[in-house]
């Protein structure tokens, strides 16, 4: 197999890389390109500007910078300094670990921040309705079931918390890594 063949045949490999982490990016609602990008960089062996990454990808300049611009929000790429570059140039997180911490603990927060700020708006007009004796029974009761199923939630968000600063501080995930590598040996 000459040079031209085998570069050939490693870049169908990093086509079949490529595309399942865009798949599993997908999965988790990023938009497959997005994926693609953050790909790229993963695979690449140098930090890439975005024109290198518009040729690779043939994606317009506008997208390109939309999606450097989310993956950057999310922390899973890094701009990096190269002394005598002028433009940008971006580097995948290559730890999937702090990928993984970046990725869902921004998503769990926002989880917790929704549904909290929800609660927090309703449950003064279930109280009210509840203790509004002009209210008929069967609206008051329903009120109340619902008020209940509600405060039982809160034990979750507080579950969201724990798993997030656990996840922050690298504590949960260093323990996990270690039982597993404990249950492979």
């Amino acid at each position: 197999m000459d040079k031209e063949q085998a570069r050939e045949e490693l870049d169908r490999i990093h086509a079949i890389i490529k595309d399942g982490i865009a798949d599993t990016m997908d999965i988790y609602g990023v938009n497959r390109s997005i994926g693609q990008l953050y790909a790229t960089l993963y695979l690449s062996d140098d930090p890439m500007n975005l024109n290198e990454l518009r040729d690779e990808l043939g994606m317009s300049k506008g997208s390109m910078s939309i999606g450097v611009r989310k993956l950057l929000d999310e922390n899973i790429i890094h701009r990096v300094y190269r002394k005598g570059e002028r433009k940008d140039l971006y580097e995948a997180e290559q730890d999937f670990f702090q990928f993984f911490t970046s990725f869902f603990t921004r998503r769990w927060e926002r989880e917790r921040d929704v549904n909290m700020a929800a609660i927090k708006e309703a449950i003064p007009y279930y109280k009210e309705l509840i203790e509004n004796e002009k209210v008929p029974e069967e609206i008051r009761a329903e009120a109340s079931f619902t008020l209940d199923k509600i405060h039982s939630s809160l034990a979750y968000y507080e579950f969201l918390d724990m798993l997030v600063t656990q996840f922050r501080t690298g504590n949960l995930a260093k323990e996990l890594v270690e039982k597993y590598k404990d249950a492979n040996k």
